[in-house]
């Protein structure tokens, strides 16, 4: 193909079938994932319809959304230490403002959100995030997705400086043909 064509528009119709088709374990989690990262950084707003229809599937079947309700103490800091492992092991996409959204993806978790209301997606089942807890995950998003442009930046300038360094290098040692 020599011409760039693109991509096909997802729609938040599809993200909730495919989201379904995952829990009812009809299709793989990577199926979910590899459809949202796929979704283009203009389209947030589709993100943000998936999410609240989520929301609204959620509190129609409540037995679905909720998770299961565990002691204080030593329960509550393990819960928290497991819940640190899957955000220190998150990989991050985030939407342009003004349809800004964002998702989190874990070993065995996948969160969005677009910072007024989300959702934790397990296979198993789903839960709605309180407000709060959905900006605090959006600028999380925000945040590992500047951090890894930044990082890129860096390398693609080391690459480029090694690129002209090898290639100044390479044209003195060229023999000129008299």
């Amino acid at each position: 193909m020599t011409q760039d064509q693109p991509s096909p528009q997802v729609s938040a119709e599809t993200l909730l079938e495919t989201i379904r088709a995952w829990q009812a374990g009809e299709a793989p989690r990577e199926a979910v994932t590899l459809l949202l990262a796929a979704l283009p950084a203009d389209q947030g707003e589709t993100l943000q319809a998936t999410i609240r229809e989520l929301n609204h599937w959620i509190k129609a079947a409540p037995t679905q959304g909720q998770a299961k309700s565990q002691s204080q103490g030593a329960a509550h800091q393990d819960e928290t230490d497991a819940w640190r492992s899957e955000l220190m092991a998150c990989r991050a996409k985030a939407w342009s403002y003004p349809q800004g959204a964002g998702m989190l993806v874990s070993p065995a978790v996948l969160i969005l959100t677009d910072g007024n209301q989300g959702v934790i997606l397990q296979q198993d089942h789903a839960r709605a995030l309180p407000s709060s807890t959905s900006g605090s995950l959006m600028l999380l998003c925000q945040t590992i997705v500047m951090a890894q442009n930044a990082v890129d930046a860096k390398e693609v300038g080391q690459l480029r400086q090694q690129r002209i360094d090898s290639t100044s290098t390479s044209l003195s040692e060229i023999e000129v043909i008299q």
